[in-house]
């Protein structure tokens, strides 16, 4: 990451959110996101960032040993994107994926968010297809 391209807003949310992933929790959602902000996860329907604290609470329950790496981010004007890469305990092997984040950032918060990555990483690999003769 080239901090020398990065707004001091960019910047200053970049570190929350490497603090955030730190010590995550759902509380800690309120730190990053604001109660309005329009969240849109892969996999899942579009909610609000006061309905994102319950959700990644649910996440860091359901997930065993979720961890999330900051990569590198990049801005322009106000978005800003941040790559990243995670792991988890999924049926007792540890997976790895990657993804990127897009916000759009106001006042220091993110009112918009946009969390991309394959969700097919995450299923089940015990899954089998039923062949039909």
């Amino acid at each position: 990451m080239d901090n020398d391209t990065l707004s001091p807003e960019h910047r200053e949310f970049y570190g929350r959110f490497q603090s955030f992933w730190a010590a995550p929790s759902g509380a800690r959602i309120a730190e990053i996101i604001a109660p309005e902000a329009t969240i849109n996860f892969t996999g899942v329907e579009t909610f609000s960032g006061a309905q994102y604290i319950d959700i990644m609470q649910g996440m860091l329950d359901t997930f065993v040993e979720l961890k999330v790496t900051p990569l590198d981010c990049a801005g322009n004007g106000d978005r800003l994107y941040i790559a990243w890469e995670s792991s988890a305990l999924i049926d007792g092997k540890r997976v790895t994926w990657l993804g990127v984040d897009r916000f759009r950032l106001a006042k220091g918060m993110a009112i918009e968010e946009h969390i991309i990555f394959d969700s097919a990483a995450l299923q089940p690999t015990s899954q089998t297809i039923d062949k039909q003769p």
